[in-house]
């Protein structure tokens, strides 16, 4: 599957400016499931783009996108997620995208964090912006925690992390971002985030000049994507996450981008806006990136 079905003049490897990698996985998660079946979907959705962006008047596709096979890694028979996340680690590291800008299409949000110790392996310093509805700070504790509610502490502990737009959160999580050990995080609340944009700018700011995004979809609201594990009310619009965006990549070199959470369920008219949306999603990014 090719993103946007382009030809082969606009989809060639080796010079594509960007290239989309598609991460199937269903892992260990809250509830439900079927998060792994997201980014074919995505993808398939992305052939009803348009090539021409009317708002930057550009068109992004010019720049090359690329789609690698999926990367699917089934859940292992020990119930360790760090093997799981090993295996992504080592499929992800035969890409050799280190010129590319790489978007990940992954499944529950612990795919997020392969992908990060990937991009360790590639770039040196960066920072990390999270759009989410819940703060994922959870503590790893052995074979029973749901990994994807542990993915911000995970990958926080070696990068400066802001969190965004958290409607959701455990007692124990709010502990944890009091304590000392958690001075690389910043956090801003929905609420805060609706009232202004101002506090996400200036913590922007404090961030270092590469950045990676991870983008749960139940930032969104209810309303907007239903279509994943774990909704909370209060979420955001498309015009919210797009300014974001917009200032993400006016101050800061953005290194990549990942898709998460997304899990289709039931027939195609059930989601098939929801997956049209986080294509054009993508589609935007690359605008901002390449415009």
């Amino acid at each position: 599957m090719n993103f946007m079905n382009l030809p082969k003049e606009f989809s060639n490897k080796e010079k594509s400016k960007v290239i989309i990698v598609p991460i199937e996985y269903d892992g260990y998660v809250t509830t439900g499931g079927g998060a792994n079946k997201g980014p074919k979907e995505i993808i398939k959705a992305s052939y009803e783009l348009e090539y021409f962006d009317c708002e930057l008047e550009t068109e992004p596709y010019l720049a090359g996108i690329h789609t690698t096979k999926s990367i699917v890694v089934k859940k292992n028979k020990e119930n360790y997620f760090y093997k799981d996340s090993q295996k992504m680690l080592d499929r992800l590291s035969t890409l050799l995208i280190s010129k590319k800008f790489p978007i990940f299409l992954g499944s529950d949000h612990s795919t997020t964090f392969p992908v990060v110790n990937y991009l360790e392996k590639v770039n040196s310093d960066f920072g990390i912006i999270i759009f989410d509805a819940h703060s994922d700070l959870r503590e790893p504790l052995g074979k029973e925690t749901w990994w994807h509610a542990c993915v911000s502490r995970l990958i926080s502990k070696k990068h400066k992390t802001l969190i965004a737009g958290i409607r959701s959160q455990d007692f124990y999580e709010k502990e944890y971002l009091d304590s000392k050990d958690s001075k690389s995080l910043k956090v801003i609340l929905a609420n805060d985030l609706k009232k202004s944009q101002k506090t996400f700018n200036l913590e922007l700011e404090n961030l270092p000049k590469k950045i990676f995004i991870s983008i749960d979809v139940d930032f969104f609201d209810p309303s907007i994507i239903r279509n994943t594990n774990t909704p909370e009310p209060g979420g955001f619009d498309w015009f919210e996450i797009n300014n974001l965006l917009k200032e993400i990549f006016k101050r800061k070199e953005v290194i990549g981008i990942d898709i998460t959470e997304f899990s289709p369920k039931g027939p195609l008219w059930n989601y098939k806006g929801e997956a049209y949306l986080l294509a054009k999603l993508i589609y935007k990014v690359i605008a901002y990136k390449f415009n």
